[in-house]
């Protein structure tokens, strides 16, 4: 590494979503950045399951989730939206936040995953407007398609982690 890590970033694309400055740095300053991003306010066990999810995305190895490298993972457009966020392109490294959220990326392969297999996070009120419920079974509708059922989910703090059929 040629750069400390979470050293500040200045958007150089022309929106939020470009996410330009961020290519090229390596998987735990970029996994660290969207724990800090995500969820900085939340326990460290909610933090570990943000990170969780990008590894399961990164396991999947699903174009749609932008690969099988963490930087295809968390840089995919619209995915994680704490990556366009001032937060992660200029993480106050003087925080517990920040250094929970380096301590998980730095040690993604013995971290603890408290969400099995869970492939999406959002806020609990957030996931409560997309959800619905038919005959007891529960649906999540993402935004611009249909419901799908939910077939995992944990909620850690202010998170709710869900995946759907077919994933």
């Amino acid at each position: 590494m040629a750069y400390p890590y979470g050293e500040p970033l200045t958007n150089i694309g022309s929106d939020p979503w470009d996410l330009t400055e961020m290519k090229g740095r390596d998987s735990v300053d970029l996994l660290a950045r969207m724990v800090y991003a995500e969820a900085r306010g939340e326990s460290v066990e909610g933090k570990r399951g943000c990170a969780h999810v990008a590894k399961n995305r990164k396991a999947k190895n699903l174009s749609e989730f932008g690969g099988n490298t963490y930087e295809g993972v968390l840089l995919k457009k619209y995915q994680f939206e704490g990556m366009t966020t001032e937060a992660a392109r200029k993480p106050d490294l003087s925080s517990q936040a920040w250094k929970d959220s380096l301590n998980i990326a730095m040690n993604m392969s013995t971290t603890p995953n408290p969400i099995g297999n869970c492939l999406w996070f959002v806020t609990n009120s957030y996931y409560a407007t997309r959800v619905s419920y038919n005959n007891g079974v529960e649906y999540y509708t993402f935004p611009g398609s249909t419901a799908r059922k939910v077939v995992e989910k944990k909620v850690i703090g202010n998170h709710t982690f869900f995946r759907v059929e077919g994933y």
